[in-house]
């Protein structure tokens, strides 16, 4: 009972597929809905496709001028070449923070991790020498590291942020001290339910010598996008196993350089919005500032002119400087959304740039309904304009669609600094028009076949219908017709795989198929007298009877010349060498023209053989047929003398075949009895 039902269902969506009005509402509705479900669950290929029309449209967007509040100072490769390898001594970085103190520097960052101690320091160099060297069992740690001391006694003289870094996977390190953050920092929170954003599991500091003396520390998590691309960055985050929360390395050192130190935080299920200075700063659903990256660099210094003294003296004032390394070998690089190369201080100090700037990029909380709606909106209204439309229509909606939705989404970021990504509804509107163009191309194609193969089967059915004629006055059969025809192809497919007639294509076969009944056309002409004679023919008589090829390719040839379609030529081309050619003899001694070997032409050697191997083995009214045997070894005799060799040996290789169609397609008995009387 359930199959037939399904049987019937399936007929019906078939029938609702393929159907020229229904079909491609239907196409539309479906691809509508696909392609609004990729854009809730978007695979990765998409979501990377997805950035890169958004890294497009941000190239577009008006960037305020920069703040030149931020100043970096980088370890590059001059600095090494000057000062020796990295890691440097803690003396030579607290030899550079004081230089920056000097020179009027109101924060200074130190992106560095220094989790270990010194191993330059003497002190520690002496602890691992008696260890190493003599086995004393000592405390694991060292009792002083002075490298260490000395840098943490540089960085109370002024306000220090150091870096740490947040781990996100099991972790052997359990904090036991708060993160130090700016001093008067407050943090309110308006939290409507439980955030999303990522939870430390442990962290990696610096020494306690160098997080005691800091006035601040902040992590320097960056956070890569699926294609290894930064562009979006987390202000604050849980600290590990604590509700405390930690600000990054960015924000720390703009809260100690200003007197607002006030934060409040607004978080709802959707979206969160992150409160400072007069500053509504969005956040996504992770706790993540989007980036507006900078086309110019921040202002940069060597640490070697810092710590050489040659660094102008009003350079530095009031800035906040951060300090990293620069250098190419250190690895300190990240990918900007442009794709280039920016070092991971140009990443803090576009934090900085931003914040203070006030101008900033949100993807707010109603963007996926907002993308979702366009998806469905694009697909409905593609699909109702398709249905109707041409193909002119289809490129002008795709043309003018897709680039009102870009425009649309460039423009609300360029100006609004809202992200909505139109990837998916500009998708929508090109592959409505594809598909859709497809199933008219497909649905037209259909019946184009159609009619087609009726015009095909009247063209046969005609065919054969004058050949029947033309058989019947000469007391043939309709069956050795379709018995010839069978054999020409046969012939003219094994020849096609042979050296030499590898010219021979599908349409060829066919067509010398469909010229095969035509191929005594010309007997119409030969009077009954001589036509249905039952005994020999006189000699006049037989060279009455050899006119009949000249009667049939001299009517094609008036038939030809009222014709102009290339296709119908080549057809009856075909059948007037096939009938004017078919008595030639490979030796030269047939009729009506005397031809000798390749000068008669195909069609007409490939009738020869088949027109008498089927006179052989099929009885006739003035003798009984040969065995296959004893036809074979008849033409195989004439090879090279009645016969073209080549299509002999196409006989030979598919004589199996020939003897099958000389059974199927057997006259009938009481058929072949009226022959015979």
């Amino acid at each position: 009972m359930r199959q037939p039902l399904v049987s019937r269902l399936l007929r019906q969506l078939r029938a609702v597929w393929t159907d020229e009005k229904t079909g491609p509402y239907a196409i539309g509705l479906l691809l509508t809905l696909v392609l609004g479900a990729l854009s809730v669950w978007q695979p990765l290929a998409l979501r990377k496709a997805d950035l890169a029309v958004y890294d497009l449209m941000l190239a577009a967007r008006a960037q305020p001028p920069q703040s030149n509040a931020v100043v970096l100072v980088g370890v590059d490769e001059d600095s090494l070449a000057a000062f020796g390898q990295w890691p440097w001594p803690r003396y030579r970085l607290a030899l550079l923070v004081e230089q920056l103190q000097r020179l009027g520097a109101t924060v200074v960052a130190l992106d560095v991790l220094m989790p270990e101690p010194d191993r330059s320091s003497p002190d520690v160099i002496a602890h691992e020498r008696r260890r190493d060297l003599q086995g004393q069992a000592l405390p694991t740690g060292p009792s002083t590291d002075s490298n260490s001391q000395r840098l943490a006694q540089a960085m109370q003289s002024m306000p220090i942020v150091i870096g740490s870094y947040l781990q996100f996977g099991p972790s052997q390190s359990i904090p036991n001290t708060p993160a130090p953050v700016p001093a008067g920092m407050v943090l309110s929170r308006n939290i409507q339910a439980p955030l999303s954003w990522p939870q430390p599991q442990g962290h990696i500091r610096s020494v306690a010598a160098l997080t005691q003396a800091a006035a601040a520390e902040g992590f320097t998590n960056a956070l890569q996008d699926v294609d290894g691309k930064l562009r979006r960055v987390p202000l604050l985050l849980p600290w590990p196993h604590s509700g405390d929360y930690q600000p990054s390395l960015a924000l720390s050192a703009l809260l100690l350089s200003s007197p607002g130190r006030q934060l409040h935080l607004e978080a709802s299920p959707a979206e969160a919005r992150l409160d400072w200075n007069g500053r509504q700063i969005p956040l996504d659903r992770s706790g993540n500032l989007m980036l507006d990256w900078r086309s110019q660099p921040p202002t940069y210094v060597s640490a070697r002119a810092v710590l050489q003294g040659t660094v102008p003296p009003e350079s530095l004032k009031n800035k906040i400087v951060l300090v990293g390394t620069w250098a190419l070998g250190l690895g300190d690089l990240h990918l900007s959304p442009s794709g280039a190369a920016v070092h991971g201080l140009v990443f803090h100090a576009t934090v900085i740039d931003n914040l203070l700037a006030g101008h900033f990029i949100a993807r707010p909380a109603w963007a996926s309904g907002a993308e979702l709606l366009a998806v469905l909106l694009a697909g409905a209204l593609s699909t109702w304009w398709l249905a109707r439309a041409g193909v002119r229509g289809s490129v002008v909606l795709v043309l003018l669609g897709t680039a009102g939705v870009y425009a649309g989404a460039q423009a609300l970021l360029v100006q609004q600094g809202l992200h909505l990504s139109p990837l998916l509804p500009m998708l929508t509107l090109v592959l409505t028009s594809l598909f859709l163009n497809l199933l008219k191309y497909g649905v037209a194609a259909h019946k184009l076949r159609l009619r087609t193969r009726d015009l095909m089967e009247a063209q046969d059915e005609i065919i054969i219908s004058l050949s029947v004629l033309a058989e019947a006055r000469d007391k043939e059969t309709g069956r050795h017709i379709l018995r010839t025809q069978c054999y020409v192809k046969v012939l003219a497919r094994q020849l096609a795989t042979m050296p030499g007639y590898r010219h021979l294509t599908v349409s060829d076969i066919e067509l010398l198929a469909k010229s095969a009944p035509l191929h005594d056309i010309g007997k119409v002409g030969i009077p009954d007298s001589i036509l249905k004679k039952p005994g020999k023919l006189t000699p006049e008589e037989f060279a009455v009877m050899q006119t009949h090829p000249l009667i049939g390719a001299q009517a094609l040839e008036r038939i030809m010349a009222g014709s102009a379609r290339p296709e119908k030529q080549n057809f009856l081309d075909y059948a007037r060498q096939m009938i004017e050619a078919h008595h030639e003899r490979w030796d030269g001694t047939g009729y009506p023209h005397g031809l000798q070997g390749r000068a008669i032409p195909l069609a007409g050697r490939l009738m020869a053989l088949a027109d008498v191997y089927d006179a052989l083995v099929s009885r006739r009214v003035y003798k009984e047929g040969f065995a296959h045997e004893q036809v074979r070894q008849m033409l195989i005799e004439q090879s090279g003398r009645q016969f073209d060799p080549d299509i002999v040996a196409a006989f030979v290789a598919q004589e199996d075949v020939f003897v099958r169609i000389a059974h199927e397609l057997a006259d009938p008995p009481e058929e072949a009895a009226a022959l015979a009387a």
